[in-house]
């Protein structure tokens, strides 16, 4: 893959075209109050886009592409003055209390939507037929095999399907210069906008980005990167989860541990790359296709499939 000067990458270069003002929707698994994606919003308003947000009411880490259909939601609006334009999504679960109040009875408790269900109303309600979607950014990085956890990611996945240009944006967990981070991503928006497709479109027909960045204050460039299945840390079931989670010590249930070292075949992942220092750039499609394996699977066909 690539490697090229984070400058270039980001800023574009001074001659380009002049940016036009977009219609943009955000969207990330956090929450709308979320200061990472409020940062964004503030940010890309100062450049004279039209931004809107559409996310989860609250922290909806690592749901995926999960989505509740065929259940009432509610839209609300941000209360705060300041974001005008953005929106949640929320819906009702039911359950068994087991509080004091209402211990043993069957309840309708209001819960988040998925982040994929705040895209899907923002895509239809909040801003149809956006020019852009970005969700996140997200405090801590999607890389790799566990994008297909990321609801930034999958997120981002269902807007391309639905035919918008899409960036999948994260930073590292402990980054917490929310302004600065967003003017890096909107230094990467004008780029898009000031270099469009011949077509006039941000981004080729059907690709999207998956961005990750590193601490901010060692990225060493950028690097056009493939996602790849690497990744540093995994999920895992353990019987005590204290470890990492300290809250839960002494429980069991699922928290994370260390991978082996990328193989030879792995060395041009994003999470390698990422690694090193570099801002990764990784262009996915909203599907996930697999290798060629027609010939080992021929077999399958001479299955007697008759009732």
């Amino acid at each position: 893959m690539k490697s090229l000067p984070l400058a270039l990458i980001v800023a574009g270069c001074l001659g380009s075209t002049p940016a036009f003002a977009l219609n943009i929707l955000l969207g990330n698994d956090d929450g709308y109050e979320h200061a990472n994606i409020r940062a964004l919003y503030q940010a890309l308003k100062a450049q004279g886009h039209t931004v809107k947000i559409a996310a989860p009411f609250t922290d909806q880490s690592a749901r995926g592409g999960a989505f509740f259909f065929g259940r009432a939601v509610e839209v609300g609006q941000d209360s705060d003055p300041a974001f005008p334009d953005s929106y949640y999504l929320t819906t009702t679960e039911q359950g068994v209390c087991a509080s004091a109040e209402c211990n043993g009875k069957n309840v309708d408790m209001r819960i988040s939507g998925t982040p994929v269900m705040a895209i899907l109303m923002g895509l239809k309600k909040v801003m149809p037929h956006p020019d852009l979607v970005i969700i996140g950014p997200n405090p801590g990085n999607n890389l790799g095999a566990i994008n297909s956890a990321s609801g930034t990611f999958n997120a981002a996945s269902v807007a391309l399907l639905n035919g918008v240009p899409s960036l999948a944006v994260s930073t590292d967990l402990k980054e917490n210069n929310p302004h600065q981070v967003a003017r890096l991503v909107g230094q990467i928006v004008h780029s898009l906008d000031s270099h469009r497709q011949a077509d006039g479109a941000l981004l080729p027909k059907g690709v999207g980005l998956n961005i990750n960045f590193p601490p901010l204050a060692a990225i060493k460039g950028a690097r056009l990167t493939r996602i790849g299945s690497y990744v540093p840390l995994e999920a895992t079931y353990a019987d005590d989860i204290g470890k990492l989670f300290p809250a839960a010590a002494g429980k069991p249930g699922i928290t994370f541990q260390y991978t082996p070292a990328a193989t030879a075949a792995q060395q041009d992942d994003e999470a390698v790359w990422l690694g090193q220092g570099f801002v990764t750039i990784s262009p996915f499609d909203a599907t996930v296709p697999a290798p060629e394996v027609s010939t080992a699977l021929k077999p399958l066909l001479a299955l007697p499939f008759h009732p």
